[in-house]
């Protein structure tokens, strides 16, 4: 559609540019016949080189008008300056002519304008709809949990026995949490040590799974703190595609983890980005900082609303 436009502009300007050449060279013309009409009239003839030119005028003239003027009894061959007004008319029309092109320019450069603008507008939408295809690939959702037991009394009153009583309370709260994460419809969990891997096929009930850790881990907490013991959680998400390999991304969140930020649900920009496209969101994105998890990656911490 442009190249069109821009063709039709070039055309304009070339005439343009021809009408202009053809005014240059009316004008050199005009001057010349003029200037030996002039000496001819004194009856001065050194400037015969443009003999050729002044008869060819005056003989293209008289052969649509043949006047002698009479001035003082003296009769004139007005065939030159009959010419001279002609052309000053051509070259008057051809500005008029000037005038016509560079509106038609005008107008095109208008339509160049809004075409140009709407075709950015519409690569920008091609842009912005190929982004969020891109980032709704990201349909599932890894969430690692890791957590660890501590002893609120210390380690200088452990005993073997509180140390017994330390693993049959992992024990304990291993089952417990297995058992709550299994009961997650549409999820798959998986346990290795003190870690435990969620993935869901279904990205948008991430704020029902934080929900839901949320409150189980308050519910652990509780109940390890009658045994005089706290919980310390740390929790991390990234999103991925269903072909995505499931190891490259529990590295990633393994990586996470390491920063050891307890308490706090962690993410890298991939999820931000894709947790934007969720309606409603109830948790909020606040960047935490920038650390080196593969290169150097921004970190972000989900904050709940109000």
């Amino acid at each position: 559609m442009l190249k069109f436009y821009y063709a039709q502009k070039k055309m304009w300007q070339m005439l343009i540019n021809i009408v202009f050449i053809i005014q240059i060279i009316l004008f050199i013309i005009i001057f010349l016949v003029t200037l030996y009409w002039f000496l001819d009239l004194i009856d001065k003839q050194f400037l015969t080189f443009i003999n050729p030119l002044a008869n060819f005028v005056s003989g293209l003239v008289k052969i649509f008008y043949r006047r002698m003027i009479e001035v003082g009894g003296v009769k004139i061959d007005g065939s030159i300056l009959l010419f001279d007004i002609f052309a000053l008319l051509v070259i008057w029309g051809g500005t008029q002519l000037k005038d016509f092109f560079d509106k038609q320019i005008t107008k095109i450069d208008i339509i160049i304008d809004k075409v140009a603008r709407d075709q950015e507008d519409l690569f920008n939408k091609q842009l912005q709809e190929d982004y969020e295809k891109q980032q709704l690939k990201n349909s599932n959702l890894a969430i690692l949990i890791s957590y660890s037991l501590n002893n609120v009394l210390g380690n200088a009153f452990w005993s073997e026995q509180s140390n017994d009583s330390m693993e049959a309370k992992e024990k304990e709260v291993d089952k417990q949490m297995y058992y709550a994460l299994s009961k997650i419809p549409g999820c798959k969990v998986a346990k290795s040590g003190k870690q435990f891997l969620i993935l869901s096929d279904k990205f948008e009930q991430v704020d029902y799974l934080l929900d839901y850790l949320k409150k189980l881990l308050a519910q652990m907490d509780e109940y390890v703190l009658r045994s005089q013991m706290t919980l310390t959680t740390y929790i991390a998400l990234e999103p991925y595609e269903k072909k995505a390999d499931i190891k490259k991304i529990f590295t990633t969140l393994n990586k996470l983890l390491s920063l050891k930020m307890p308490g706090e649900i962690i993410c890298l920009g991939s999820f931000q980005l894709r947790y934007e496209f969720i309606k409603d969101r109830k948790y909020t994105p606040v960047l935490k900082g920038t650390y080196s998890i593969d290169e150097s990656d921004k970190v972000w911490t989900l904050v709940k609303n109000n």
